[in-house]
């Protein structure tokens, strides 16, 4: 019950910390950024999905029809997945430099202030540059897996009953992804390397895939998605100091 509820609960509370004073702004500058991106990217996404389903439902077997409403369902769930993903890997891109600033000042209230706000503010241009450096690091890892991932899934899409996998294997892996960006800003505040990061967050799968599946719903809800982003970053800079920090 803990796993299940804990992701949401702490998608909440990073929400409600959203508003405090020497965060709020920080939201606000790439909040502006990114409708411009989510405009243009729910369009196109719109129109891929309604194409995309309608091709995969016409493909299925005659004998199968009774199935068509499930798997229009599961493939709908994948492509939210998809979207949830790429939106929020080019959103958390942008955002990197005000991300890594927020994770540090959660930490710094977490701990009790043994990282002053004054310290993180003193170094807010390098704390900023090296969210951007780490942002890309993780792309790197992230982009060619997922390829692989959505390669396999678009080839059992079009093999009958085996199809039903691909949602839930995209999910998954979408679900891993985004734990591993959220928890990765106070992970690099706290100097914790990428790989590092990985053995801690698998060493509680379970826990972590739900805390990714809280995040990606979150990134994958309209308009909503342009604030959860934000509060999905205080969220795992939360889980890591109560959970993986040493």
């Amino acid at each position: 019950m803990t796993t299940v509820t804990g992701g949401p609960s702490l998608i909440l509370e990073g929400f409600r910390l959203l508003w405090r004073p020497d965060i709020r702004w920080l939201v606000v500058v790439p909040l502006l950024i990114n409708i411009v991106l989510f405009v243009s990217a729910t369009g196109f996404a719109a129109q891929w999905l309604q194409s995309w389903i309608t091709a995969i439902t016409a493909s299925i077997p005659e004998w199968l029809q009774w199935l068509a409403w499930i798997i229009w369902f599961l493939f709908a769930v994948l492509a939210l997945a998809i979207y949830a993903f790429i939106f929020t890997i080019i959103a958390n891109l942008i955002g990197s430099p005000f991300y890594g600033v927020i994770a540090q000042r959660i930490i710094a209230s977490e701990t009790n202030g043994k990282q002053s706000n004054d310290a993180v503010n003193q170094h807010f241009l390098k704390t900023a540059w090296q969210s951007v450096l780490r942002e890309v690091h993780l792309i790197g890892y992230f982009l060619p897996r997922t390829v692989g991932v959505g390669i396999v899934s678009l080839i059992l899409s079009f093999i009958p009953v085996v199809n039903l996998l691909a949602p839930i294997i995209v999910t998954s892996w979408a679900a891993w992804c985004l734990c591993l960006q959220y928890l990765d800003y106070a992970a690099d505040s706290d100097g914790v390397k990428f790989r590092d990061l990985r053995k801690k967050v698998g060493a509680n799968r379970l826990n972590s895939i739900g805390f990714g599946i809280s995040a990606m719903l979150a990134s994958a809800v309209p308009l909503v998605n342009l604030v959860m982003l934000p509060a999905s970053v205080v969220a795992g800079s939360l889980l890591w100091c109560r959970q993986h920090r040493d």
